[in-house]
């Protein structure tokens, strides 16, 4: 069997892929084209790196003698743009055209711009890449006003990387408090204040109107109140939109996304997308994890493996910022939603809270903030579905609370 296999993105989710298609001794050849010019790197480390708590070099995922050594071509700085499925056939820019039998789309996402005035301003962008992190060390120095929109888990570890370059950050953010989806008002609250100690200046209950500009270059941000917020750049970290463009003009069904089935299969059987590009029912993904479990479903299938299917959960996160314990699993309760059966300890003090979130009795969520110690044993007790109901009223004191009454 010579298969040709062809993966258009060179992100994290190929990353996986690949090295699982290695593992599975998969028997046909794979050819990588890629448009940034770096081969596959871990994008959970660019606000580190932005702040000095990462080297370049701790970025890549494979070097590029790994891919020679398995025998996968790899195409970085190049971009396809034009695929011909009945003929197979994948044009890159330059009228270089690569043959396939078999596709993958694992083309990722860009930040989302709203349509307001002034948005397409220069330094007006998003922080998801390295020539991402490359323009912000080269343009800004410390001082310089930054406005960055969004204040969920990417947007502050974005504001941290910059602070603590000694830029002036003021995190402008729609709802009334940080991280809404995660934490309540006082829980929100409580985290503007460690932020804050940073340098982190917040609008809450604000968003943007209007970027301001000169000869094409950002000045400021109108907010909605009225208020002009200086900047020599504005960054925006309020969502994503998934890069569906190029499966779409194929014609593959897209929403939001890609279209796919739990095999991660698109309406063509021979074409799968997989990761930030793709959509399952309702669902598009922004997180790493089942980003690579997709990736590892997918290279079993692509190896043989009929039976393998991609199941969604929810995910834990947390919040890459040093110096700040911040970890969230399972089912918070959403937006426009009944306040759910929820247990909340607060420590302003401490620094301390923390929220769990019950459906009869069963605990299906949890925030940390302050004090992480028990975030995995939470996290088993969530993906169990274990009766807790005897252990109610101790279990968001901690594990120490409960083992001795029989948890362990």
């Amino acid at each position: 069997m010579n298969e040709r296999l062809l993966v258009i993105g060179s992100g994290m989710a190929t990353a996986r892929l690949l090295e699982d298609l290695v593992a599975g001794e998969y028997p046909g050849t794979i050819t990588v084209v890629g448009e940034e010019p770096e081969a596959s790197y871990n994008r959970i480390l660019l606000s580190p790196l932005l702040c000095g708590e990462k080297a370049p070099e701790e970025l890549p995922l494979l070097a590029r003698d790994w891919y020679e050594a398995n025998r996968i071509r790899l195409r970085t700085g190049a971009r396809v743009v034009a695929i011909d499925l009945s003929a197979g056939l994948a044009r890159l820019a330059g009228a270089e055209v690569i043959g396939f039998d078999r596709l993958v789309f694992a083309t990722g996402s860009r930040p989302y711009l709203p349509d307001i005035p002034g948005v397409d301003a220069r330094g007006v962008m998003g922080f998801r890449t390295l020539g991402d992190a490359r323009v912000l060390d080269e343009v800004l120095a410390p001082g310089d006003p930054v406005v960055v929109i969004g204040g969920g888990l990417l947007g502050l570890e974005a504001a941290h990387g910059l602070t603590a370059r000694g830029m002036a950050v003021t995190v402008v953010h729609r709802q009334p408090w940080l991280m809404n989806r995660q934490l309540d008002a006082d829980g929100g609250e409580m985290l503007a204040g460690q932020l804050g100690v940073r340098g982190m200046v917040f609008r809450l209950g604000r968003q943007p109107v209007r970027v301001l500009a000169r000869q094409g270059r950002v000045l400021g941000v109108e907010l909605d109140d009225g208020e002009v917020l200086p900047a020599k750049l504005v960054l925006f970290a309020a969502g994503i939109t998934p890069n569906r463009e190029l499966a779409s003009a194929a014609g593959l069904p897209c929403d939001r996304g890609i279209l796919v089935d739990d095999t991660l299969a698109t309406s063509d059987p021979r074409v799968y997308a997989l990761g930030e590009c793709c959509q399952l029912g309702d669902i598009t993904f922004g997180l790493v994890a089942p980003v690579l479990e997709q990736a590892a479903v997918l290279a079993a299938r692509l190896c043989g493996d009929r039976r393998a299917r991609y199941r969604h959960r929810d995910t834990a996160t947390q919040l890459k910022v040093s110096g700040i314990d911040l970890y969230s699993a399972g089912y918070l309760g959403g937006d426009g939603e009944g306040r759910p059966d929820q247990q909340v300890i607060r420590d302003p003090e401490g620094g301390v809270y923390r929220r769990l979130v019950f459906a009869g009795d069963r605990l299906v969520g949890a925030v940390l903030l302050g004090d992480r110690r028990d975030a995995s044993w939470y996290g088993e007790l969530i993906d169990s579905g274990v009766d807790v109901g005897p252990l109610r009223h101790l279990l968001v004191f901690g594990r120490a609370y409960c083992e001795p009454l029989g948890t362990g």
